[in-house]
């Protein structure tokens, strides 16, 4: 019986070797299980998109309630105030670009004979391409049989009743109001109580180490995305004030919206520049009589916005939001297609989160490696492998951790 249960006690022992003898299981099932998260933020984007754009915007703005309880104001008014300018703030930008945008767009389908004509040099080889490959297809179609012709699905066309797209356009209204009321409620909750559910973390993690961890990875999340958004916002304020006065000089109609497109657009890299210059050449073409002078006005848009990518805002933030831009672009890709617009404004914030947290975790730091960190210095652990400071510095730092524990 004590053999019994000695082979019985052995079995059900842990293998420490597991994951070095089954590499190939366990980077499948990863895969699958990161498919899976994907789907589910795929599918439940609606639910998602505003809980983390609240999420995003709680880090920024939490530094400025902090600073305001220190002054004596409570959280719940500190957070009302902070909520209500970022609001009004939003509204008078929006006010400004409205009127001009909205005529440009009314008039939109009026132009587009003159974009035709002006872009006649273009269109003209894009239909000798569709002849070519018209001549093409009907060659490949008179060498068929009969029998052939007979076989071919009969195509079928469903058009939808008109009352159709007035429900999409009532769903498409009823999803931003339900965005922005989820993202604001959500936010002022952050913002007055999020301190208390912080706090309440805390108690739960089972020892100090883990606590000083998770508070690291707050606060370097937070300091990383505020700094960033913070520098990004006045780059980006320069970049539209630069845009605007250059589009005033060529004569563009409505030059302060140029320079607020070129501000928000700015947010997103690489394809925010692209859709801009696009946006910009097609209404210089309609505006102005010559057509070269749509190219020179689209040249000084895309220099611009070239010199602030590659010179300024590299120079500004430095090697501490380096990311690859493959990393970049490719991000702004799979969030812009999983949640849409708000997905492509939300990629790089997210990006930036996340190589943070791979900065704070040992088993993470290859993938921030891989995402533009720099080679982390190797620092020697005390004789339990924990990652308590080191005895030259341990009291700093453990009276540190107490105190900003203490004061969450």
């Amino acid at each position: 019986m004590s053999d019994d249960t000695t082979d019985l006690g052995g079995g059900s022992e842990p293998d420490d070797h597991e994951e070095a003898r089954h590499p190939a299981g366990l980077f499948s099932i990863r895969v699958c299980a990161l498919m899976l998260v994907l789907y589910a933020l795929y599918y439940a984007r609606n639910l998602v998109v505003p809980i983390v754009t609240a999420a995003v915007l709680y880090m920024v703005l939490r530094p400025i309630v902090r600073h305001a309880r220190r002054w004596g104001v409570p959280p719940p008014i500190g957070s009302i105030a902070v909520i209500a300018g970022f609001l009004i703030m939003l509204s008078f930008a929006t006010y400004l670009v409205f009127d001009p945008a909205k005529k440009m767009i009314s008039a939109a389908p009026s132009h587009v004979a003159t974009v035709k004509e002006k872009l006649s040099f273009l269109t003209e080889r894009l239909k000798a391409m569709d002849r070519a490959k018209e001549d093409l297809s009907e060659t490949t179609e008179a060498t068929e049989s009969p029998q052939e012709i007979k076989e071919k699905p009969v195509p079928v066309e469903i058009k939808q009743p008109e009352w159709t797209s007035n429900v999409a356009y009532l769903s498409g209204t009823g999803n931003v109001i339900s965005f922005v009321t989820v993202c604001i409620a959500l936010l002022y909750f952050l913002l007055a109580s999020g301190d208390d559910l912080l706090r309440s973390v805390m108690r739960a993690l089972p020892n100090f180490t883990a606590r000083r961890r998770l508070l690291e990875l707050l606060q370097h999340v937070q300091e990383g995305l505020g700094s960033y958004l913070a520098q990004v916002s006045v780059i980006n304020l320069c970049l539209g004030l630069s845009v605007g006065i250059a589009m005033w000089i060529l004569g563009m109609p409505s030059p302060v919206m140029w320079g607020a497109m070129a501000f928000t657009f700015n947010f997103v890299p690489i394809l925010g520049a692209i859709a801009g210059g696009c946006i910009i050449f097609l209404v210089a073409l309609v505006h102005f009589e010559p057509t070269y002078y749509a190219f020179l006005v689209t040249g000084t848009f895309l220099t611009l916005t070239s010199l602030e990518g590659q010179f300024i805002t590299p120079a500004i933030l430095g090697r501490t939001m380096s990311i690859s831009p493959v990393i970049v672009f490719l991000s702004i890709v799979i969030w812009g297609w999983m949640w849409g617009i708000m997905g492509v404004f939300l990629s790089v914030p997210i990006l930036i989160a996340f190589r943070m947290a791979c900065d704070e975790y040992d088993n993470l730091k290859p993938i921030g490696m891989i995402l533009g960190a720099d080679v982390p210095h190797e620092s020697p652990t005390n004789e339990s492998g924990d990652d308590q400071p080191n005895d030259q510095d341990s009291g700093e730092q453990v009276q540190e951790s107490v105190a900003i524990l203490g004061n969450l």
